[in-house]
């Protein structure tokens, strides 16, 4: 089963922290009982990227055709908006927000072929209202929602073909939504109906999600949620997801009493029910410990993760076993698109087993070094539908420089590297590193 399932930085950086981004706020203006924020957010990235899957080269998604093993490409986006709130009473208030995307993509094109230069539109992204009673609040039109870490439902949209920015991802909205949120002390919940794009499938995901803060010493997640796949009206192809229903449990930022410089999170999935004559029956789990040292010189954080997304070892049944990603986003390095590299071209969380080792010290404030090292196994034998003989797919290392110099700006420079070993080797033919030089930046007002 193939998966084309892109993350997004550009909500990283405006939502959550990379490193040592800190909330920000726009413009804030107040008039009696309404108060808002204008807010612009702009980021841009060039990449130029090296003996392309493997030395094969690159192969545009929408004709077939090789444009050869050196790609380089540049991508911009802008993205304005404003949100407001206004008190109709001491408890009750309505709420509302608005954005819009300009994006472009320059050069050769992404180097898996999703975009190509010049491919880019301006666009709504966000468009929503709601109104907030007390501890109650609901949200319908189009809007971003996470659940946890991102590891299932985060990024509603694709950003591939038209869209242009296939890497950066601007645009990450659900359309179409709503969601009716509580929140009492350490206990929050929400109910939520989400719908992606066409590009993700176009489907929806309806269900609920808790979480509960245990006196800061570990965040308890759980959610359900059934999919419904809408699909293009008329299509005659099987609707992949259509009836699938998806149980997550998670336990994050867990303090161990005694151990205060260690962190351990961990997510398990299931993927079941039955739908267009197909029976669901996948997984998809991770374990991660990062441990600070904080008395050493430059405070290193040394971290590993074990990660596994079940694969299908007969394509031909109507039994799905490989684990579909559905709406996964992105918030930090590797989470959750696992390795730079791989995680954009190569491999989507989908029938992939990944071992990770990681090292980030801060040189300074606002200066962070780092690196990861990934190692890739293929959890079946076969590479989107084609068998191998080995489940061994690759080794993946990247070292990033972050750099944080005012809570508005961030900027990241990494050089990725990709090794293929005998499962890439036999897919792609070549044994050529694959290796991408990537500089990026965002800047919040």
């Amino acid at each position: 089963m193939y998966f084309t399932i892109r993350s997004t930085r550009a909500l990283a950086a405006v939502c959550l922290p990379l490193s040592a981004q800190v909330a920000l706020a726009g413009y804030a203006f107040e008039d009696g009982d309404l108060k808002g924020e204008v807010n612009l957010t702009a980021g841009g990235a060039t990449i130029t990227t090296r003996n392309v899957n493997f030395g094969s080269g690159r192969v545009d998604q929408r004709n077939g055709r090789n444009d050869g093993s050196r790609i380089g490409w540049q991508e911009f986006y802008v993205k304005p908006g404003i949100k407001f709130d206004y008190a109709l009473t001491p408890d009750v208030n309505l709420l509302g927000g608005a954005s819009v995307v300009a994006a472009t993509t320059f050069g050769d094109g992404d180097a898996g072929g999703f975009t190509r230069s010049s491919d880019g539109q301006v666009a709504s992204e966000e468009m929503f209202a709601g109104v907030q009673v007390g501890e109650w609040k609901l949200t319908a039109g189009r809007q971003n929602y996470m659940v946890g870490t991102g590891f299932i439902v985060m990024d509603g949209n694709l950003d591939q073909f038209n869209d242009g920015a296939y890497w950066l991802g601007p645009r990450t909205a659900f359309k179409d939504s709503a969601i009716l949120a509580w929140e009492h002390g350490a206990l929050k919940s929400q109910v939520f109906s989400l719908r992606t794009d066409d590009d993700l499938g176009d489907f929806r995901m309806t269900g609920f999600n808790l979480d509960y803060n245990l006196d800061d010493q570990v965040t308890l997640g759980a959610m359900a949620l059934k999919v419904n796949a809408l699909g293009p009206r008329g299509s005659t192809l099987p609707r992949r997801r259509d009836g699938m229903q998806v149980y997550n449990l998670r336990a994050l930022n867990t303090k161990v009493p005694g151990v205060a410089a260690l962190t351990l999170n961990a997510e398990y999935a299931v993927e079941r029910g039955s739908g267009e004559g197909v029976d669901y029956a996948a997984n998809a789990w991770y374990a991660q410990a990062d441990y600070a040292f904080g008395d050493v010189p430059l405070t290193p954080i040394l971290g590993y993760r074990y990660a596994s997304f079940s694969g299908d070892d007969n394509l031909g049944d109507n039994r799905q076993k490989a684990w579909d990603p559905l709406s996964k986003g992105f918030i930090d390095w590797s989470t959750w698109l696992v390795g730079d590299v791989v995680g954009n071209y190569l491999l989507f969380n989908s029938n992939e087993n990944v071992q990770q080792f990681s090292l980030k010290t801060h040189l300074s404030q606002t200066l962070t070094l780092g690196a990861i090292h990934y190692q890739f196994w293929l959890d079946e034998k076969n590479y989107m539908g084609a068998a191998v003989s080995d489940r061994r797919f690759a080794d993946e290392s990247v070292v990033f420089l972050d750099w944080t110099p005012t809570p508005s700006f961030y900027t990241s420079l990494s050089y990725n590297w990709v090794k293929p070993l005998a499962a890439a080797k036999q897919i792609f033919g070549n044994d050529r590193n694959f290796d991408a030089l990537e500089l990026y930046f965002t800047y919040r007002y």
